[in-house]
C-alpha cells in the first residue's frame, strides 16, 4: 500500500505545486509531470493487484469526525483503477500544450490544481473503504472537474454546462447521502467491512434504489444523463477524455461495490438494471446518430456504452439468480472488458475531436467535410475509433460485445422455460439493435466530416494536430488494436474480479470452470482471426501501392451527370444522412423535421430552400417538467416565508426547535 500513498503524495502534491506557481506556465508542466508518474506508479500498482488477485488494506492514523481512514485495494477496485490510470497517463501529457494555446485563460495554476485533484478523487473513491471517507473523496471527484469545463468561460452556453454539471453533481450526492446514512444506522458502523458483516438490512430495496439513482447520475443513466451532453462539448480535449474514460466508470464502481454490501439481491434489481441499461443505450445511440456536432455525439455515444455495462450487470446478476452460472463470466466479463475498451476509443474519440476543434475551429458537421485530406493522421486515427466504437473487427469494441452475445445466449439456454429466457433474449436483441445503429452512428461521423468536400472555408486551412497529440492518437489506436489481439490475455486478468463480485452477492451459485475456458477459446478464435484480417488488410495496401506506383492517379472531372456546377452543398448532409433511421425510429427518437416542398403551381426555378432534423432530448425535458419545474414553483411559494420580519423568523427557529423536540419524545 506504500504505493498506493506514494501515488496519492504525488497527485497532491503536484497539485498544491501548481497552484503555488499560479499564472505561471510552468504549472502546466508540472501538473502533468505529477499526475504522469502517478499515473504509471499506480498502473503497475494496479495491474499487480489483478495479477496476484490479492486484497490489500491499510489504515491511516488520521481519524475523521465519524469514519476511519481505511484504504482497501482488491481486484474490483483494481479491475477499474487500471484504466483509470492508463488514461490520464495519456491525458495528462496535453495539458500544457492545450492550455498555453487558450488566448483568454492564464490561470494555468489552477486548472493544473483542479485537474490533479480530479485524478486524486477518483483514486481515493476507488480505495476507500468507509463510508464518511467514500462521500469525502466522492464530492473532492464530482465538485473539480467544474473548475477544468471551459477554462476560457467565452460564452453563456460555457457557463450553463459548468452548472448544470455542478447542479446534478450535488444532486446525485443526495441520494448518497442517505443511502450511507442508513447503512451506518443500521449496521452501528461506517467501514465497509462493518456494512458486509451484517447479516440482513431492513430495507435492501430502498437501499439499492438510492445507490442506482446516485450512481446512476455519474454513469449517465437514462434520464439521468443531463449534464453528459453539455459538460463533455465544454471540456478541453485532455479533461472530456478523463472524464469519458475514466470518471465515468466510477458510477458503475459505486454501484457495484454497494450491491455487495447490501447483497444478497432481489431479483426485481436485475429486471432495473437491464431495463435502465437497455433504454440507456438504444436512447443514447439514437440520440448520438442524430447531433450536429462531433463532440454532443460522442456525449451520447457514452450514455450508449456505459448502458450496454448496466445491462451486462443486471444480466450477469439475473444468470447468478437463476442458477445459470454458465453465463455469468460472460456476461459479467464481457461487461468489463466493454468498459475497457470504452475507456480506450473514447478517449481515443475526443482527443482527435479536440485536434479537429483546433485546426478548424469548429466540430459541427455542417462546417467540416474532407479533412482526411488536410490531417491525414487524425483521419487515419479517427478510423480506428471510429471501427473500434461501432465493434467492427479487428478493433477492440467487437471483444466485449461477443462475450456479451455467448453470455446471453447460454443465460436463455440454461434458463430455459422461465421468464428469464425470455429477458435473456430480450437483451440479446437489444445489445444487436444497438451495435448496427452505432455501425451506422459513426459511419456517418466520420465519413461527414473526414470524407468527401470541404463544406465550409475553414477546412482546407486545418493544420495537423501538434507532435505530441500525434504520438497520443497513435498511442491509443494502437492500443485500440492490441486490446483485440491480447483478449485472450486480458480476459484472464478478470477472473478475480468475478468470482469476488459473486461471492459478494451471498448467491449459492459456481461458476464453472468449462465457462472461462469457452471465454478463452472464443477470444482466442477472435484474437487469431482478427490478425489474420489485419494481415490481409496489410497485403491489400501494399499492392495497391504497387499499383499506384505504376499508374499514378490523375485529377480530372468525375462523371456529374449533366450537372456541370457541384458543390459541397449535394454531399449528404447530417440531417439527410440520419433522417431514415431517425424516421424509423421516431417512436423512440421523437425527431422534428422540416422538408421543403416545391410549389404547387410548379415553378421551373424553384427558390433556395432548406430542411432542418433537430433531435431534442426530450427524456431531459420530462425529467425538467418533473422536477425543476415543481422545484421552481416550490421555492416561488416559499418567498412569502422569507419577508424581512425578524419576528418571524424568531418564530420559525421556535416551532422547529418545538418540532425537533416532540420528534425526540416520541422517539424516547
Amino acid at each position: 500500500m506504500a504505493i498506493l500513498f506514494a501515488v496519492l503524495f504525488l497527485l497532491f502534491g503536484g497539485a498544491l505545486a501548481s497552484l503555488v506557481l499560479g499564472k505561471n506556465p510552468l504549472a502546466c508542466t508540472v501538473s502533468a509531470a505529477s499526475t504522469c508518474a502517478a499515473s504509471l506508479l499506480g498502473l503497475g500498482f494496479s495491474l499487480t493487484v489483478l495479477l496476484e488477485g490479492a486484497t490489500l488494506t491499510a489504515t491511516l492514523p488520521l481519524p475523521l469526525p465519524l469514519g476511519y481512514c481505511i484504504f482497501t485495494v482488491d481486484p474490483i477496485a483494481a479491475a477499474f483503477l487500471l484504466p483509470a490510470f492508463l488514461i490520464c497517463a495519456l491525458a495528462a501529457p496535453l495539458l500544457p500544450s492545450r492550455m498555453l494555446a487558450l488566448e483568454r485563460c492564464t490561470a494555468y495554476g489552477r486548472h493544473g490544481f483542479f485537474f490533479n485533484v480530479t485524478v486524486g478523487g477518483m483514486v481515493l473513491v476507488l480505495t476507500a473503504a468507509d463510508g464518511i471517507l467514500f462521500l469525502l473523496s466522492w464530492e473532492i471527484m464530482s465538485l473539480a472537474p467544474f473548475f477544468l469545463l471551459a477554462p476560457e468561460d467565452r460564452t453563456a452556453k460555457d457557463r450553463y454546462s459548468g452548472w448544470l454539471y455542478l447542479t446534478a453533481a450535488h444532486l446525485g450526492a443526495l441520494p448518497l447521502l442517505l443511502l450511507f446514512a442508513l447503512m451506518c444506522a443500521e449496521s452501528g458502523g461506517t467501514t465497509f467491512m462493518r456494512f458486509a458483516a451484517l447479516g440482513g438490512w431492513s430495507s435492501p430495496g430502498l437501499l439499492f434504489a438510492l445507490a442506482l439513482a446516485g450512481f446512476g447520475v455519474k454513469f449517465a443513466m437514462v434520464p439521468l444523463h443531463v449534464w453528459i451532453p453539455e459538460a463533455y462539448p465544454a471540456a478541453p480535449g485532455h479533461v472530456a477524455a478523463v472524464l469519458a474514460g475514466a470518471l465515468v466508470n466510477l458510477g458503475v464502481y459505486g454501484l457495484v461495490r454497494v450491491i455487495g454490501l447490501i447483497g444478497p439481491p432481489d431479483l426485481w434489481w436485475s429486471y432495473v438494471l437491464m431495463a435502465a441499461g437497455g433504454v440507456s443505450a438504444v436512447l443514447g445511440v439514437l440520440f448520438a446518430l442524430a447531433q450536429p456536432g462531433m463532440k454532443r455525439a460522442l456525449a451520447y455515444s457514452s450514455v450508449e456504452n456505459m448502458g450496454i455495462v448496466c445491462l451486462a450487470l443486471g444480466a450477469a446478476m439475473l444468470a447468478a439468480q437463476s442458477a445459470a452460472g454458465y453465463a455469468v463470466p460472460l456476461l459479467l466479463g464481457g461487461g468489463l472488458l466493454h468498459m475497457w475498451n470504452h475507456s480506450l476509443f473514447k478517449s481515443l474519440y475526443f482527443l482527435g475531436a479536440s485536434a479537429v476543434n483546433q485546426s478548424t475551429g469548429s466540430t459541427r458537421i455542417s462546417q467540416l467535410g474532407g479533412l482526411q485530406k488536410t490531417m491525414p493522421f487524425t483521419g487515419k486515427c479517427m478510423a480506428a475509433a471510429s471501427a473500434s466504437i461501432a465493434g467492427a473487427p479487428p478493433f477492440n469494441g467487437f471483444v466485449g460485445e461477443l462475450l456479451l452475445y455467448m453470455g446471453f445466449i447460454a443465460g436463455a439456454m440454461s434458463a430455459r422455460g422461465t421468464e428469464a429466457a425470455l429477458i435473456f433474449w430480450a437483451g440479446l436483441f437489444t445489445l444487436a439493435g444497438v451495435a448496427g445503429l452505432a455501425l451506422l452512428c459513426f459511419t456517418r461521423l466520420y465519413g461527414l466530416i473526414f470524407l468527401g468536400a470541404p463544406r465550409s472555408s475553414a477546412v482546407p486551412h486545418g493544420n495537423p494536430a501538434g507532435p505530441l497529440w500525434r504520438t497520443v492518437l497513435l498511442t491509443l489506436s494502437l492500443l485500440c488494436l492490441l486490446a483485440a489481439l491480447a483478449a485472450p490475455w486480458l480476459f484472464p486478468l478478470l477472473k478475480p474480479v468475478l468470482y469476488g463480485f459473486v461471492l459478494s452477492l451471498r448467491i449459492p451459485v459456481d461458476l464453472p470452470e468449462a465457462s472461462f475456458a469457452l471465454a478463452s477459446s472464443a477470444l482466442l478464435g477472435t484474437a487469431a482471426a482478427c490478425a489474420g484480417l489485419l494481415a490481409l488488410l496489410g497485403l491489400v495496401h501494399l499492392y495497391r501501392r504497387r499499383l499506384l506506383a505504376k499508374n499514378p492517379p490523375e485529377a480530372g472531372i468525375t462523371w456529374d451527370c449533366g450537372f456541370r456546377l457541384p458543390s459541397a452543398r449535394i454531399q449528404y448532409s447530417g440531417g439527410s444522412f440520419a433522417q431514415f433511421p431517425a424516421q424509423v425510429m421516431r417512436g423512440f427518437l421523437r425527431p422534428e423535421l422540416e422538408t421543403p416542398r416545391l410549389d404547387e403551381r410548379g415553378e421551373i426555378f424553384p427558390r433556395s430552400a432548406a430542411a432542418r432534423m433537430e433531435a431534442p432530448d426530450w427524456p431531459t425535458a420530462v425529467w425538467g417538467r418533473l422536477l425543476f419545474q415543481g422545484t421552481a414553483k416550490a421555492a416561488e411559494t416559499a418567498k412569502g416565508l422569507q419577508h424581512g420580519f425578524l419576528n418571524a423568523y424568531i418564530l420559525y427557529m421556535l416551532i422547529a426547535l418545538l418540532a425537533a423536540l416532540v420528534w425526540t419524545l416520541g422517539w424516547s
